[in-house]
């Protein structure tokens, strides 16, 4: 995890709890004027860091960082030699960091000092073995980063469902919406509206009070008369994709000109068990749980429930 970390940048925590190589950040001081600007940072340099080292330097004021829960941070990356910044991504999107098994195995000294640490704490933070691995050959013409993470928020993480528990879930009935409840939701103005321009090409509106839902929606818009799809046929289809939380369009092959040809036990369960038993020619609505889409914080793609209005132009 420190690898990737170097890439993607090229109980109660006190102030002061570290891990790793001790006393290497003790003249580590930091002046933080607010969280959407980059702190100014000071220390005796040069510093001779030999292995990882995390400190908390800064303490904020917000809750504790559960195990298993996911932060997001921005980050000042300065240089162990004399202490000058070598960049920063207060201009950026923050970076997702899930604090779980994976980072205790892989990144032991981080994630001891982000478990209890509180939102708004700065964490100096030093790896430079993963550095020199990441560098190449270059590694000793670079010098050893000193990176203070900024962490922004802390939320609990929702994993991806695996596959065959989806499935699992899909054979005994409680993975789909009933369709009654999909009518109460619409009657009650909380399902996602539909609307088709001139051109076909799909509008989705969001309602203010729309819930997060607990089960896969589907919603026939539009029945074709078509070949059935199967839970591991092919489909080419259009389709556009939107956050249930923003509204913002994350996909759409209408604007990329062509429908696109995909398996259905190639995509996400929300897909699967959501065109599955649709026909040739139908439009169809879905709200996809997280669980059932990329999860939240997402290793890929868009974080959360997610709405797609699909058009399945031919099964194969």
């Amino acid at each position: 995890m420190s690898a990737l970390l170097f890439l993607s940048a090229c109980g109660g925590a006190e102030e002061g709890k570290s891990a790793g190589q001790e006393g290497v950040f003790d003249s580590v001081k930091v002046k933080v004027e607010d969280q959407e600007t980059a702190p100014e940072v000071e220390f005796d340099a040069p510093l001779d860091i030999t292995e990882s080292a995390a400190k908390i330097v800064h303490t904020g004021d917000g809750d504790e960082v559960a195990d298993g829960q996911s932060i997001t941070f921005k980050f000042v990356a300065l240089s162990a030699d004399d202490a000058s910044v070598l960049g920063d991504t207060y201009a950026q999107t923050a970076s997702t960091l899930p604090v779980n098994d994976m980072l205790k195995e892989q990144d032991p000294v981080l994630y001891e000092v982000l478990l209890g640490a509180k939102v708004g704490s700065q964490i100096a933070y030093a790896f430079p073995d993963a550095q020199a691995e990441a560098s190449g050959e270059d590694a000793a013409d670079q010098p050893t980063q000193v990176m203070v993470l900024n962490v922004l928020s802390a939320q609990d993480t929702v994993p991806v469902l695996e596959k065959d528990e989806a499935a699992a879930r899909n054979a005994d009935g409680t993975l789909l919406m009933s369709q009654d409840d999909v009518a109460a939701l619409e009657a009650d103005g909380k399902l996602p509206k539909v609307t088709f321009g001139e051109d076909g090409v799909p509008a989705v509106e969001i309602p203010e009070d729309a819930a997060e839902p607990e089960k896969l929606i589907v919603k026939v818009l539009e029945e074709g008369d078509g070949a059935v799809v199967e839970e591991t046929g092919t489909v080419k289809a259009n389709y556009l994709g939107v956050g249930l939380r923003d509204g913002e369009t994350f996909d759409s092959s209408y604007e990329q000109g062509e429908a696109v040809e995909f398996p259905l036990d190639g995509v996400i369960s929300g897909w699967t068990y959501g065109l599955a038993g649709q026909k040739a020619g139908s439009k169809v609505l879905l709200v996809i749980p997280t669980e059932l889409a990329y999860g939240d914080p997402a290793q890929r793609g868009p974080s959360g429930p997610l709405v797609f209005v699909v058009d399945i132009e031919e099964v194969k």
